[in-house]
């Protein structure tokens, strides 16, 4: 499913082809703002926004007063932003698609039993997905869902990339909070086969543990990104707390 590109997500891609297509050379100086936008024929607010997009991605910094430069060593990795998988993809990449993989019923493992807290053998519906970037697949995400949960989903619901709030909405339950763990580890199957990389490759693995509003422990997602295409990025915020 393609998200909907909006003017500096366009304005951001024309850009960032030129960046990464050598047009323009490490450290070099961007146009200023006002001659982007006469070139796009755009307002500052999409030229700013476009330039923020590709600064996220580490692509450019901005140095107040003086304009916005290439960095050292341009080399894209998409951020995303720890509980807005789905918000992160449609700022930097609406070009990503999604698709199932695997989808079968099976009884919980030892692991997944202890972090979903219920019995090992308990029913499960396991769903390997793949994202792909044109072509190319970037990240895959493995779910295990309690049958409780699960029982109302069909494939539609969790292929999409804004699939949370689908699956909340099928089953008629309200998340309530994730837990989630990122580590790097060495790639192996299916991952090296799915990712295309050798086996041994650092990747990110990000296993996430869904609660819903009452408490219960629903689901397990376990994703895992390419190091080089992506980022993750967790936000803490301060505001209310004592010293």
């Amino acid at each position: 499913m393609n998200r909907k590109t909006t003017a500096y997500n366009m304005v951001a891609e024309i850009l960032r082809r030129r960046i990464l297509g050598n047009e323009l050379q490490p450290g070099q100086q961007l146009p200023s703002e006002q001659d982007l936008c006469k070139e796009f024929r755009t307002s500052r607010i999409t030229i700013r926004r476009a330039l923020q997009i590709l600064e996220e991605e580490l692509l450019v910094r901005r140095r107040q007063g003086s304009g916005t430069f290439l960095t050292a060593k341009p080399a894209r990795k998409i951020p995303i932003l720890s509980s807005e998988f789905d918000a992160s993809l449609a700022r930097h990449a609406p070009e990503v698609t999604r698709r199932v993989d695997l989808w079968e019923w099976r009884p919980a493992d030892e692991e997944t039993a202890a972090l979903l807290h219920t019995f090992v053998g308990d029913r499960v519906l396991f769903v390997r997905r793949i994202d792909s970037m044109g072509s190319s697949p970037v990240a895959m995400d493995e779910m295990s869902i309690l049958r409780a949960y699960a029982d109302k989903l069909s494939k539609e619901e969790l292929a999409g990339l804004d699939s949370m709030e689908r699956w909340q909405k099928a089953q008629g339950i309200e998340i309530g909070h994730s837990v989630q763990a990122v580590e790097a580890v060495a790639a192996e199957e299916p991952v090296v086969g799915v990712l295309g990389v050798n086996p041994g490759t650092p990747v990110l693995k990000e296993t996430e543990t869904v609660y819903l509003a009452d408490g219960a422990a629903a689901a397990i997602f376990v994703s895992y990104y390419r190091h080089d295409q992506f980022r993750l990025i967790g936000t803490v915020r301060y505001a209310g707390r004592t010293k």
